[in-house]
């Protein structure tokens, strides 16, 4: 599906990021993964390699703009283009779960890893999205559609953000045939730190306000990524893919 094209996955080195990287590079994509976490993100290139999966790596703090101009250039300089943008660095950045506990600095620190990361790195990605057109998947979450006392506000906030963010760049960029959509996960089996969380919370409580009555599985976010990465969504733009069970139709 994407054979010859070449995807940069931010936040890539375990999770989502890493889930999402597996299932672009299984379908023909070459990669440029990145991760403020160094011996991480390296880890993850030669697990990647393992499987057969043309990958190389960076390190890269997406608050950080001489950051991304450095990674975006490091795509460039090893595959010559871009093809799909998957912003994927974001989290709660192990901030406050209650508003009162919040500080400024809190605050700041999730915008800039969700709402400025990924401003700035499509930024610096669209001189070369523009050659031929392309796909920019961005990560939001349940947490930005609707509202669960499982998740602080400044959270909900900045993926909120990026939603909208989303919408506003798919007509800014359409005329130059690069689309923009965002995924939406829901609850998601997306390792340690995801399931150290679970350890603190009634799972049967929160699982009887999912449909389907499960959590959802790292490669089914892959799989939402790869569609809108490919030509299967190629009249898709400025959608928000949920894929959370069905929690937010309740």
């Amino acid at each position: 599906m994407l054979n010859g094209k070449v995807a940069l996955v931010t936040g890539a080195a375990r999770g989502l990021g890493l889930a999402i990287a597996s299932v672009l590079g299984q379908n023909g994509a070459r990669l440029l993964v990145s991760d403020l976490d160094a011996d991480g993100i390296r880890e993850a290139e030669a697990g990647l390699r393992k499987e057969g999966i043309e990958a190389k790596s960076a390190v890269c703090n997406v608050a950080s703009v001489p950051d991304v101009e450095s990674m975006i250039a490091a795509a460039i300089k090893e595959f010559g283009r871009i093809d799909v943008l998957v912003n994927n660095a974001g989290g709660s950045a192990h901030t406050p779960l209650r508003i009162e506990d919040v500080t400024e600095e809190h605050f700041d620190r999730v915008m800039s890893w969700n709402v400025r990361g990924t401003f700035f790195c499509i930024k610096a990605a669209l001189p070369h999205l523009k050659e031929r057109g392309g796909s920019i998947v961005n990560m939001a979450s349940i947490a930005g559609r609707a509202g669960t006392e499982l998740v602080s506000p400044q959270y909900s906030a900045a993926k909120a953000g990026i939603i909208g963010m989303t919408r506003n760049l798919a007509r800014h960029l359409g005329p130059h045939q690069i689309r923009v959509n965002v995924i939406a996960p829901g609850f998601i089996k997306s390792g340690p730190r995801a399931e150290a969380i679970w350890r603190t919370r009634d799972e049967s409580l929160v699982l009887n306000q999912v449909p389907l009555r499960r959590r959802g599985e790292m490669d089914e976010i892959g799989k939402a990524a790869l569609f809108l990465a490919s030509d299967a969504s190629s009249y898709t733009t400025g959608c928000v893919i949920d894929v959370n069970g069905g929690f937010f139709t309740v």
